[in-house]
């Protein structure tokens, strides 16, 4: 029970930083209102977290996009924020896990044979997203000349802005510090269920079950997670069962560590303010 608890008091700090580094992009793209200060983004993350948890993770970035925009912000920079930040985890995410199967030296590192496969999609996906990074100024020229591809032009520029600009050395160092965390999240629960893992074992297990997480066919990566962990302990002789609890129990976790959202959600008003209501008026 120890190590369960410690496991989600480090979830639960995985809150804040996320706070942090949203609101750091919200600062990057300039569309910050006076009245949502760094605690109120990091109560809307809070909650965005417990919707992730309980629904599908569109739902809890649809809920932190809403609330911004409710706050006074603008509803367009609002979801260009939230998508910003889900894509610069994910691709923290793919940057982690192709370092961990690539210099990590562990048994489950094989990945059932698949190990060479998901480099490459890993490697490719990191190429392009360098490529777009360097080109997003010429892709959104091209993109702007077409009205329903506006916004992707704007997208491009603003992903641009956020990680090469003053604050990106911030966000970036937020989101790894996120998923180290989640890494610690993984080894404390593998010694809840009396699994002595390695760190290595755990990054390598943090890679498979955050990855699945990112497949939008499930809720918070429930089934397919299970699937996973399964399939990679089953090959390095642990049962089935004993897998599948652990899956099980880290989904819980996560789920127990979310739990301050939902208090934020039921106990604070992120009705707009006085200021906010004058300005539209």
């Amino acid at each position: 029970f120890r190590w369960t608890a410690f496991a989600v008091l480090v979830v639960m700090l995985e809150i804040p930083l996320g706070g942090l580094r949203w609101s750091a992009i919200v600062d990057a793209l300039a569309a910050r209102d006076e009245q949502v200060t760094r605690t109120v983004m990091i109560g809307v993350t809070a909650i965005g977290m417990f919707f992730a948890q309980v629904l599908p993770s569109v739902a809890g970035d649809g809920v932190r996009a809403w609330l911004l925009a409710r706050l006074g912000g603008d509803w367009r920079n609002a979801v260009i924020s939230v998508v910003l930040d889900r894509a610069i985890g994910a691709g923290l995410l793919v940057a982690l896990g192709f370092a961990i199967l690539l210099l990590l030296p562990t048994g489950l590192i094989a990945l059932g044979g698949y190990r060479d496969l998901v480099l490459a999609v890993y490697g490719g996906l990191l190429l392009a997203g360098a490529l777009g990074l360097l080109l997003a100024p010429k892709i959104a020229r091209l993109l702007a000349r077409w009205r329903y591809s506006r916004w992707l032009a704007k997208l491009a520029v603003d992903a641009r802005r956020v990680l090469l600009g003053a604050r990106g050395p911030v966000i970036l160092a937020l989101g790894c510090l996120i998923h180290a965390l989640t890494i610690v999240v993984v080894w404390s629960v593998g010694r809840a269920q009396g699994l002595v893992l390695p760190v290595s074992d755990a990054a390598v297990l943090f890679t498979v079950m955050i990855g699945v997480a990112l497949v939008p066919i499930s809720i918070s990566g429930w089934g397919l997670r299970e699937l996973a962990v399964i399939a990679l302990l089953g090959n390095h002789g642990i049962a089935p069962e004993r897998a599948l609890l652990f899956s099980v129990c880290f989904g819980l976790v996560l789920t127990l560590g979310s739990l301050p959202g939902a208090f934020a959600w039921l106990l604070y008003s992120f009705g707009p303010s006085w200021r906010s209501a004058e300005r539209g008026g």
